[in-house]
């Protein structure tokens, strides 16, 4: 096994075991729509970190890669917003409809991704590193863009917004692993792409902490 595709099984690996720790919460949590939104984001990224490791392997096919792209690109960050929006604003009006709304366009990216075609030859050239621009049409990158950015704002700004009323530093953790996970990109342009599964599981775990270690937030209350 090379460095690559070691880093990539750890990352999975993480993500499996983020997975099993919100499940396990949200079985006995008392306010457990948080948790089962974030089990549902972690269990995406699980599928996501898979389907990385089964690229670097194998080389990427279009299966996995539509997995990937679908999974990790398009679905993770939002599930984890929705989480977010659950946690801190429970049985407002916005937060049903972003509920209601996140699953609408989970079926809509997934009917995306898989109507779009995949450019082999991008697939055949990319080596480990997955070839974000092999997904051809407008659609899965419109709707990656949208949930990505949308899912990022809301998570980094709950997360800071609550540990500035707690005065707990602990929810930062959250927008740390958001930021690592963003910037993991970066490791690919400069053809790391072992540093980048790593990023990814180290992000993975920081946001797994600052969710688990925060409360729900009563309507009167000001913040998380």
């Amino acid at each position: 096994m090379n460095g690559q595709t070691a880093a990539a099984a750890l990352a999975a690996v993480v993500a499996a075991v983020c997975t099993a720790v919100c499940a396990s919460r949200a079985r006995t949590s008392r306010r457990p729509a948080p948790l089962i939104a974030w089990t549902v984001g972690f269990a995406l990224f699980t599928a996501a970190a898979g389907a990385l490791w089964y690229g670097a392997a194998n080389g990427w096919t279009a299966a996995p890669f539509r997995i990937y792209y679908l999974t990790g690109g398009v679905l993770v960050v939002a599930y984890l917003a929705v989480g977010e929006l659950l946690l801190v604003l429970p049985g407002r009006r916005v937060t049903r409809l972003a509920t209601a709304t996140m699953l609408f366009l989970t079926f809509a990216a997934a009917a995306a991704v898989l109507a779009a075609r995949v450019n082999v030859g991008d697939l055949e050239r990319a080596g480990a590193t997955p070839p974000n621009g092999a997904l051809e049409g407008p659609w899965p990158k419109v709707m990656a863009i949208l949930l990505n950015s949308v899912g990022t704002v809301v998570l980094l700004f709950f997360s800071v917004r609550s540990a500035w009323f707690r005065r707990d530093p602990r929810p930062l953790m959250v927008a740390l692993g958001v930021l690592v996970i963003a910037t993991a990109s970066t490791a690919t342009r400069l053809g790391s792409y072992a540093l980048f599964a790593v990023a990814q599981a180290l992000g993975t775990v920081l946001i797994l902490l600052g969710l688990v270690s925060r409360r729900s937030t009563p309507r009167s209350s000001a913040g998380s």
